[in-house]
Formats: structure tokens, sequence, C-alpha cells
């Protein structure tokens, strides 16, 4: 059959050449769709992540809204529906998996007395602990870690606050609220970032020039 169309003149080679396009695209579509499946299998066997954790993948973050064996869906804190190849996503910080943590740096003025500060923190922290309606969402006794750092905002004092999964920004917010309120009763102000400007005295310079 073939030869018969090639005597009357019919061209295979862009035919051909399709073909062989065709090809090398399939082949690399199997390729992709075998790293994503390989990934996507280790990412469950491994127990990476699952449904309703939040993950933070380097280029991307949010709450895992779909899984299986080719790609995460993840929803931004904008909302939006991130699609993701299982064979694109490496290293995976699961910010909910068995439990969680409030990280918070406290910026104080360096004129405030540092003990009192410390004492009203820990004060703070123990006391919403005790709470009813915020001991079941904290699960270790918060810890004030000390001054942790010297900088242009100020004193800097950390606390560590272990919750339950994904319940570390609502307990911050909460923890941040009391704070401001317990520091504005003791008169304490949160600091904010210091510049120093040196300021010369440039007469002689400017009656030199006169003279000049």
């Amino acid at each position: 059959m073939f030869v018969g169309l090639l005597i009357f003149g019919v061209d295979f080679t862009p035919l051909i050449a399709g073909a062989g396009l065709l090809g090398v695209a399939l082949s690399l579509a199997s390729q992709n769709l075998l790293k994503d499946t390989i990934n996507g299998f280790l990412i469950v066997l491994e127990d990476q992540y699952g449904i309703g954790d939040v993950i933070d993948t380097g280029t991307w973050s949010g709450v895992v809204e779909g899984l299986n064996l080719r790609i995460t869906q993840l929803r931004n804190s904008e909302g939006k529906l991130i699609t993701i190849p299982n064979s694109q996503i490496g290293a995976v910080a699961n910010l909910t998996k068995s439990w969680s943590r409030v990280d918070l740096n406290v910026p104080i003025d360096y004129e405030t007395d540092t003990l009192t500060a410390i004492k009203i923190i820990e004060t703070t922290a123990v006391e919403m602990s005790r709470d009813p309606q915020w001991r079941w969402q904290i699960i270790e006794a918060p810890k004030v870690m000390g001054v942790d750092d010297f900088s242009d905002r100020g004193l800097i004092i950390k606390i560590w606050i272990k919750t339950q999964p994904a319940k570390q920004w609502m307990v911050g917010r909460e923890f941040r609220l009391r704070l401001k309120l317990a520091f504005d009763r003791a008169g304490i102000s949160i600091s904010v970032p210091l510049q120093y400007f040196v300021v010369r005295d440039r007469s002689k310079y400017f009656l030199d020039n006169q003279k000049t």
C-alpha cells in the first residue's frame, strides 16, 4: 500500500516527522508522570503530610486540600487553590504535624526593667494556659526562653507556646492581645525600630569658606 502511494507521489515525510515528535512528547509526558507517581507514593508512604495539614515547600505554602499519587493541591492565604505536580515537591515543612508552636519574639524598650517584663510575659502565658477556654489548645506549659537578641527594635524576649496542631495562630493572636493589655497596665511599651542621627556643628566650616 505504501509503495503504491509512493508511486503516486504521496510524501510521507511530514507524517513520519509528526509521528516522531508525538513519540518524543509521549515519552517525556510518561517520564514526568512516573516521577510524579513515585514522589506521590513516597509522600503517602512516609506520611509527610495529609489532607488538612499546613505545609510550606519553600515555593508554595497553604492548607493541603487535595492529595493523590500525581498532584498535591494547596489552598493559600489568599484563597487560591494551587495544584502542584508531586515531582516538584522536595523539602517540606509541615507546620501542623502532631503539634504546633507559637514562636514569639517580644521587643521591649532598652530602658524597661527586663526582669519585670519577663515576669509579666510568664504570668500572662501561664494564666492563658489555665483559662478553660484555651487550656485544651495549649498542651505544655509556656516557656519564656529569656533574652534572645539585641536589635534596633530593642531587647528581644522569646517565648514558646506548644499547641494542638494548627492552633498556633489562634493562640498566638490571643496571647499578643493579653500581653499588650498586661504591658499597658504595667506602663511598659512595646518598642519600635530606633534610629539615631548625629548632627555636627558645621558653622566653622562655613566661616572658613567665607574667609577664602
